[in-house]
């Protein structure tokens, strides 16, 4: 639950500077303020991993919403996809799935009806492609089911 709303607040911060264009210590002094400090804590790693790694993340994304650009995504959605994939590239010790998972449901209740299902697919290829796809057992199971099990087959 803490990581959860750690990322609620990195969002309203990266949220603001991209759409208000504000400082990044104002946005984030805003959106931390009166929260607790281990909600913050993880905030502020978060904001600042952003901010630090924007080039690497948005190249990133770039490569896999197809059809769209970076402007033409709605600006919640962009800071969704912002910060999953921050988590993904540089938060190892956080499983692929529950990143992805945390976005989606942030999308759910922050974005449009069709951001989870777009956002799913986009962090599930980055993930796939940075070596940390979230299904990675469900194939591990597939590929045992689709092997031959003996000399009859």
């Amino acid at each position: 639950m803490a990581r959860r709303q750690s990322r609620v607040l990195a969002l309203r911060a990266l949220f603001a500077m991209d759409v208000g264009r504000q400082d990044p210590q104002v946005a984030l002094h805003q959106a931390l303020d009166g929260e607790p400090e281990g909600f913050a804590e993880y905030a502020r790693t978060l904001c600042g991993g952003v901010l630090q790694h924007r080039d690497e993340i948005d190249a990133m994304i770039t490569r896999f919403i197809r059809g769209w650009s970076m402007p033409r995504l709605a600006a919640v959605d962009r800071s969704l996809l912002r910060l999953a994939t921050y988590e993904l590239l540089h938060q190892p010790e956080i499983p692929s799935t529950a990143v992805v998972s945390e976005a989606v449901e942030l999308a759910s209740t922050y974005s449009t009806e069709d951001a989870p299902r777009f956002l799913n697919g986009v962090l599930a290829r980055i993930a796939g492609e940075i070596g940390r796809p979230l299904r990675d057992r469900d194939q591990n199971q597939q590929e045992e089911v689709e092997q031959p099990d003996g000399p009859d087959h």
